[in-house]
């Protein structure tokens, strides 16, 4: 009960109306003194401080670790915007993922090349462009080639009066779109090249068709 009659006995606190009835016999009113850390014995001190030690060890070897796998996640979740980005817009190019998503082109570049190796995208080399395509049967070669020529505004407008006006003339063209010939036919140029179109020759002119090979996906991505 005290420390003069044997030291203390030490147990569980007993239910409220027990310790009415034991009156001054338990001793409630808590520590004598508060110790300071200087007062515990040496091997306290010691073992404190290796605690100590040994936590922030522990700590110190996992932050690589922790940074790495936060590194990762970033990666991961910039990857999966990149990839639903190309999903919504195929045949789209490092400069427009990495205008509309904030990404740095460098970064942008590095992903697109790290999901060329998984192949979950596919990349397509046109002229100084490189453009992505969502890695399955979900375009044909034609489609690609289609998209990646839809994507310059002059090209598409060229695209749409050949449509309409089947035998146009690069000198048609030039008039009906206020272009230079050589620009005209620069693009005319790269169009037959992917046989886009088809020239026929009347006399001295040269009359442009679509295709007839890929003029179904023409109108299909035309129309989206």
């Amino acid at each position: 009960m005290s420390a003069d009659t044997g030291g203390y006995i030490v147990g569980p606190c007993p239910p409220e109306e027990e310790l009415e009835k034991l009156g001054d016999a338990i001793d409630m009113s808590g520590a004598d003194r508060t110790l300071t850390f200087w007062e515990f014995p040496l091997s306290f001190k010691i073992a404190y401080i290796i605690g100590y030690l040994a936590i922030f060890v522990s700590v110190f070897k996992m932050a690589p670790v922790i940074l790495g796998q936060m590194r990762n996640l970033n990666k991961r979740n910039k990857r999966k915007k990149i990839i639903d980005y190309v999903l919504k817009k195929p045949g789209c190019t490092p400069s427009e993922i990495s205008k509309e998503l904030k990404i740095t082109r460098g970064c942008v570049r590095y992903h697109l090349k790290t999901l060329k190796i998984e192949e979950k995208l596919t990349l397509i080399k046109e002229r100084k462009f490189t453009r992505a395509f969502q890695n399955s049967n979900a375009f044909t070669n034609n489609e690609k080639t289609i998209i990646a020529h839809l994507k310059g505004g002059t090209r598409k407008q060229i695209l749409l009066n050949i449509l309409e006006n089947p035998g146009i003339t690069n000198q048609e063209i030039s008039e009906k779109l206020s272009l230079d010939k050589s620009t005209t036919h620069w693009h005319i140029k790269k169009l037959r090249e992917d046989d886009i179109i088809i020239s026929e020759a009347e006399w001295k002119f040269s009359k442009y068709i679509i295709n007839p090979a890929v003029e179904t996906d023409l109108l299909k991505w035309l129309k989206t």
